[in-house]
């Protein structure tokens, strides 16, 4: 299949013609390599009868892509896609960490997330206690089911943060959280049911240094999960042919 007939049967049964709608096929196809750098999209009137959309909706999109870096407009040579050092380069965060590799991510999410659970310690809420522990309880009660698990254990992490009550750290929990739920879900994948008792086991010992008001103890915990975390991640890459 060439490019642009895998970007049109990226639209969905709905047809997806909106600008963000084709922004984010775009966008997807070529942080998964599928568009490679330096392609050179088609003319824009054969692009948008390929696409079925209109000239404004393909110049909306490529507004969008241009602006995080993921392609540039050259007078005489077209929209071209742009390599990976430039998309990290000009990308906003959220995207920047979707490209980063296991190693950069877990030191960002080490060094960002144990600070969050000291701060927690200080700060916390009779509130956020209650969420983190619905968390847990609802961790308990997945079972092996995946999906529920990264979303409870997602739940946990940004309770954390939001207990922190530092606003420029909670934004950058939300800006990483499509990253991290994808490591957490990978996580998951491996040994599941022995995985799934550890995370519990490090969320009821941090949840217990943060209802305790124990910061270095949960800031040393969050620490250890984070860590741990990356060895069943680091399995799984071994593991892949």
């Amino acid at each position: 299949m060439d490019i642009v007939s895998l970007i049109v049967s990226q639209a969905g049964p709905s047809g997806g013609g909106t600008a963000d709608a084709l922004f984010q096929r775009i966008r997807d196809l070529i942080l998964t390599g599928q568009i490679p750098a330096g392609f050179v999209f088609p003319k824009e009137p054969v692009f948008c009868e390929q696409l079925g959309v209109s000239r404004s909706t393909l110049r909306e999109a490529y507004k969008a892509l241009e602006s995080m870096g993921f392609i540039q407009r050259v007078k005489r040579q077209g929209t071209i896609v742009n390599d990976y050092r430039d998309i990290s380069r000009q990308a906003p965060l959220s995207t920047s960490l979707i490209l980063s590799d296991l190693d950069e991510l877990l030191e960002f999410r080490v060094m960002i997330e144990a600070e969050l659970a000291r701060l927690a310690a200080k700060r916390a809420k009779p509130e956020n206690l209650e969420v983190m522990t619905e968390s847990l309880r609802e961790m308990r009660a997945c079972g092996s089911d995946i999906q529920a698990l990264t979303n409870y254990d997602t739940m946990f992490h940004m309770e954390i943060a939001k207990a922190s009550g530092n606003h420029l750290l909670i934004n950058t929990m939300e800006n990483a959280r499509d990253a991290f739920n994808k490591g957490i879900y990978r996580a998951f994948q491996v040994d599941t049911r022995e995985n799934v008792a550890e995370a519990l086991m490090f969320h009821e010992r941090i949840l217990d240094a943060v209802t305790r008001k124990e910061s270095e103890e949960a800031y040393a915990l969050m620490r250890q999960h984070i860590r741990a975390v990356g060895c069943r991640m680091g399995a799984q890459q071994k593991e892949r042919p």
